[in-house]
């Protein structure tokens, strides 16, 4: 089974160092190239003291996370296989260098239960994308929308905004009110593409780019000035988030759930430093 090993990425190119502070990037999808998408996007946030490291699911993982089935078996088989990884330290591939990963983010936006696994195995902090883009969202004290895949998404991105926001089991119907009950100051709501995670990469840019626009356009109808990208594969289409609020002749803020929780990580870390 091919597992693809942790990498540091900074300046546009793989190194091979430790850092004063480590934060592994966890894809839990087995679509490698998801992955490598990734590492330019976020190499500006990089520095001399911060590194950052990416672990792609092994391929009995789902190439994409589509629904409870696909999380619940991307859950399973990422998180045997960063059993070794999540001990104290790990050998770098190439030197004798222990890295010590100080954080860990799971990019997948959803309430993604690896999460919670993770956080029951480290004392290191731990988020995933859909949490930190939730958090920057409210930090911008605006009205926010979430664009995201397929349709199936947007009821369960919807109930776990506001389960995290009200702190209450929205699925829990016997201690919680009704879903529908529960109201998130400025959130807007979720609005779908229909294109699954993987298929963003595998559809014709100019049919992605319509679609990720039409969701954000009825977004910014409905008063948004603030659009989250709903998938971690969404990274770097911003341009089309632009082109559907400029149909209602309006500019909006764009949240990417994944430098959002590259830089909340290491505000964690830096504030908990000993």
């Amino acid at each position: 089974m091919y597992i693809s090993k942790p990498q540091h990425y900074q300046d546009g190119k793989s190194v091979n160092r430790a850092a004063d502070m480590n934060i592994l990037i966890v894809n839990p999808n087995s679509t490698q190239s998801m992955t490598e998408g990734l590492k330019p996007l976020l190499a500006d946030l990089a520095s001399a003291n911060l590194s950052l490291h990416f672990f792609t699911a092994p391929s009995d993982a789902p190439p994409s996370i589509d629904d409870a089935r696909t999380s619940a078996l991307s859950t399973s088989v990422t998180f045997s296989a960063l059993q070794s990884i999540l001990k104290d330290a790990r050998s770098s591939e190439s030197t004798d260098v222990k890295i010590r990963y100080s954080g860990y983010l799971v990019a997948c936006f959803s309430s993604h239960p690896l999460t919670p696994l993770l956080r029951s195995r480290t004392t290191a902090p731990v988020l995933n994308i859909f949490e930190a883009a939730l958090l920057h969202a409210r930090a911008l004290a605006m009205p926010f929308g979430i664009v995201t895949t397929g349709q199936y998404w947007e009821a369960v991105l919807e109930n776990g905004a506001k389960e995290f926001f009200s702190g209450r089991d929205v699925d829990n119907a016997t201690t919680s009110p009704a879903t529908d009950e529960i109201n998130v100051a400025g959130f807007v709501g979720v609005r779908s593409t229909g294109l699954t995670a993987a298929q963003l990469h595998l559809t014709e840019r100019e049919v992605v780019d319509r679609r990720i626009a039409d969701a954000s356009a009825d977004l910014v109808g409905q008063g948004a000035r603030a659009i989250i990208l709903g998938c971690a594969g969404m990274s770097g289409m911003e341009d089309a988030i632009r082109v559907g609020a400029q149909r209602h002749g309006r500019e909006v803020r764009i949240i990417d759930g994944v430098r959002a929780g590259v830089v909340l990580l290491e505000g964690l870390v830096k504030t908990n430093a000993v």
